[in-house]
């Protein structure tokens, strides 16, 4: 089974959460492991299966359903991703999901540090850093530097292009979190018509992956980045005995974290960014479907 959707991003800005709705409609089948980063080929250690067939087994369960797709929300920033998409699957639909961009960067630097690939604690700090990190300035579960880079992460609309270059644009729908966040019901309205697909009649949009902080950043970095050792076992066990340690390993992730954020934006700061990316939300802006009485949302 081929997948005809992809969930490309932006992070930080609902990929997992619509993933999620998307994934409990009856036409529809999202893989059950999100963010595989398989056609990111300039972050090849992101990618968590290694071959076509291991990425296409991904969605073996999708043989009745109209609409396979995935979510990998690298896909975005990557350089590479949207040509490699339309190269395996010219006619899929990509859905790309954007917010303003001092919320994304202090959202994605909170992530970067709950994930232990940010060492730098504070957001500011971070974001003067930009594109002048030092060889080892990172945190020890950094398998892709370029993602502290915070300028270049914030082009969303360099960024949006590149899919609309490989794309045609009625197979893009790029959506912002603050308008989704006020009417789920009206962007999942959009969606269905933009996949073909009939509405199921959601009303629920529950919170999904919300901000988190570690407990004890040494359990963090022992599920992101286990000791060899640990993982050699795990693989021998899983193999004699089919075990998988996922469900397990998920819900210890889950006790060692606790809610973030600690601290806010300064306004200082928030301006800064809004100024730094003026230009490129500008540019951004017409792009983004917007909820009205006009396109349907009057039916949310």
């Amino acid at each position: 089974m081929k997948p005809n959707l992809f969930i490309v991003g932006a992070p930080k800005c609902g990929t997992t959460a619509w993933a999620q709705y998307l994934g409990t409609h009856p036409d529809i089948h999202i893989s059950a492991l999100k963010e595989p980063h398989y056609f990111c080929t300039d972050f090849p250690k992101l990618k968590k299966v290694a071959s076509e067939g291991e990425y296409l087994a991904l969605f073996a369960g999708g043989a009745s359903k109209s609409v396979i797709g995935e979510a990998s929300a690298s896909y975005l920033y990557s350089k590479e991703a949207a040509e490699n998409l339309r190269r395996f699957a010219p006619d899929a639909k990509i859905i790309i999901f954007v917010r303003d961009r001092p919320g994304l960067l202090f959202s994605w630097h909170s992530q970067l540090l709950y994930n232990r690939v940010e060492n730098r604690s504070d957001f500011e700090q971070a974001w003067r850093l930009s594109g002048q990190r030092k060889p080892r300035d990172h945190g020890p579960a950094c398998d892709e530097k370029s993602f502290l880079d915070y300028r270049s992460f914030g082009k969303l609309n360099e960024q949006v292009d590149r899919f609309l270059a490989s794309f045609p644009a009625d197979q893009v729908r790029v959506f912002h979190l603050e308008d989704w966040s006020r009417d789920p019901r009206a962007t999942y309205l959009e969606i269905m018509r933009f996949l073909g697909v009939e509405d199921d009649g959601r009303t629920e949009f529950p919170r999904v992956n919300e901000a988190k902080r570690s407990r004890s950043k040494l359990v963090s970095l022992f599920f992101r980045k286990p000791p060899r050792a640990a993982a050699a076992v795990y693989h021998f066990v899983r193999r004699l005995t089919g075990w998988e340690a996922a469900p397990l390993t998920a819900k210890l992730v889950q006790l060692n974290s606790k809610p973030g954020y600690d601290k806010s934006l300064p306004a200082s700061l928030r301006e800064e960014i809004e100024r730094t990316y003026a230009d490129d939300e500008a540019r951004l802006r017409p792009k983004i479907w917007r909820p009205s009485p006009g396109n349907g949302a009057s039916a949310a």
